[in-house]
This record gives C-alpha cells, structure tokens and sequence, in this order.
C-alpha cells in the first residue's frame, strides 16, 4: 500500500500545469540566489501587494513551496480574500527548484527520499529569509511568517513546524505526506512539544476525502495539536470528493482564508 500512496504522490507533481508569469510588472520580481548551505541556486518569485509602491507599510509574507506549480494561485487568493477581510495583502514569497522536491521536503532517507530538509531549511532560514527582508519591506515577526506546501511541500512544513518551530508562525500544509517513513513527523512532535507547546502559531492541515492512507496521521497531527498546544489555533479541513490534486486549488484557498480570518 505504501508503494502505491508514494508512488502517486511522485507522479502527481507531473500532472501540475507550470505558471506563467507576466515580464514587465513592477510588482512581481524573480531573482536567482546561489545558496551556500544547499550548494545550489534557488529561483526565487516575488509578488507584491498592489500598494507596495505607493506605501511605506511593511508586510507579512507567504512563503510557498513549489513555486512553479502554486505561486500564481496563492498570489491571487491573498489578494482577493485579503481584500474581503478589509486587511493587510501579504508579500508572496515564491520558491523554485534548486534541488529535487524529494531531497528538499524529505526529512530523513529512504527508498523515496533522500532527507535533505535540515538543508533546505537552512538555506531559507539563513539565505532566503534574510534577503527578502532586505530587499524588501518585509515584516520580521516571527507570527507575520507564513509557510504553504502540497504533499512533499506540506510534509516539509510540518518538519518545519516540528523541528524548527521559531522560523515561522503559520503553516498551510495540504494534503501533507505525514505517513513518510513511518510518520517520523509524528515523532518529532511528541519530541519537541515540550518546547513548542506554548507557541502562539496558526495550523492549517487540508487534505481531499479521497485520500485514504494519506490521512489518518494528519488526523493525529491535528487532534495532538488540538489537545496539547493550546495557544495554537488549528483546522482540518476536508475537501469531500476529491483527490490529491484534485483537493489543492480548493485547499489553498481555504487556508489562505483561515490565515487572514485568524492571523
């Protein structure tokens, strides 16, 4: 059964349609940078909210795994829910392939990944975060951070959530792949609660009801989050019907929604 959950989720990163983005918009920036923890170079998207050039406000940010595939989605969701809930827009922070999605989101080695997350996590914590908040206006609150991810993405969230807590203040995991070896996140967890329990974080945990195995540990996930981390505001939200791609568009923008409902 594990062969079949995992060799779906390998090939539902085929499936995804490659964003398009506009050249000549003073509001989206694309930059490359040569990391030096990770050995590799990073395509890096940047969409800004539309008063950003008319403003001296600072912003929160949206940081969003899989770039390619969710970058625009996720843009234009913080912009029009943004708008409904009168509030803030937020800078998105786009994060291309560097590496491969299976060393980057993968927190430990296996036959289906090579567990390069403590990397990865370096280099946007050490790298990319602090360029962004030179380049520009970005807030450098821990709780104005936000993380998003699909599948492996949302796998690496919660490993950032659990093992790497003071980075961010916001998690969007969909359809997180938390049955990776043997839900090693679900270790984590139980390890680092003492330390983390008493943060103040907002947790979106989504998943398609057609899922099947991928769901039981991120149901455990979130009851442990709901039993134990009490200044922590969190949701499972199901998408009735659908599948792993099928669940994602819908998913991010329910956690975008809960973000700006909540934050």
């Amino acid at each position: 059964m594990k062969y079949f959950i995992f060799l779906f989720v390998a090939l539902s990163l085929f499936s995804c349609k490659k964003e398009t983005f506009p050249e000549n918009n003073a509001l989206i920036n694309k930059f490359d940078i040569a990391s030096v923890e990770k050995g590799k170079t990073y395509s890096i998207i940047i969409n800004l909210p539309d008063n950003y050039l008319t403003s001296t406000e600072y912003y929160p940010t949206i940081y969003v795994l899989d770039a390619d595939q969710n970058q625009g989605l996720v843009a234009d969701q913080c912009k029009k829910i943004s708008a409904g809930f009168n509030t803030q827009n937020v800078i998105v922070v786009g994060i291309g392939y560097g590496d491969s999605r299976n060393i980057d989101y993968t927190p430990t080695k296996t036959d289906y990944g090579e567990g390069g997350s403590d990397a990865f996590l370096n280099f946007i914590k050490k790298e990319l975060i602090p360029r962004i908040q030179q380049d520009f206006r970005a807030d450098t609150l821990r709780k104005n951070r936000v993380i998003l991810g699909h599948s492996f993405g949302g796998l690496f969230g919660a490993f950032a959530l659990t093992k790497h807590n003071e980075v961010f203040g916001n998690y969007l995991l969909l359809s997180p792949s938390l049955f990776y070896d043997n839900s090693v996140i679900l270790q984590y967890e139980q390890q680092s609660r003492p330390a983390i329990k008493d943060n103040s974080q907002l947790v979106f945990i989504g998943a398609g009801g057609m899922e099947g195995a991928l769901l039981p540990a991120n149901e455990l996930l979130y009851q442990r989050l709901v039993r134990f981390y009490l200044n922590t505001r969190s949701t499972f939200n199901i998408v009735g019907g659908r599948s792993h791609n099928t669940s994602k568009n819908t998913d991010i923008e329910n956690a975008i929604s809960f973000y700006f409902k909540n934050r």
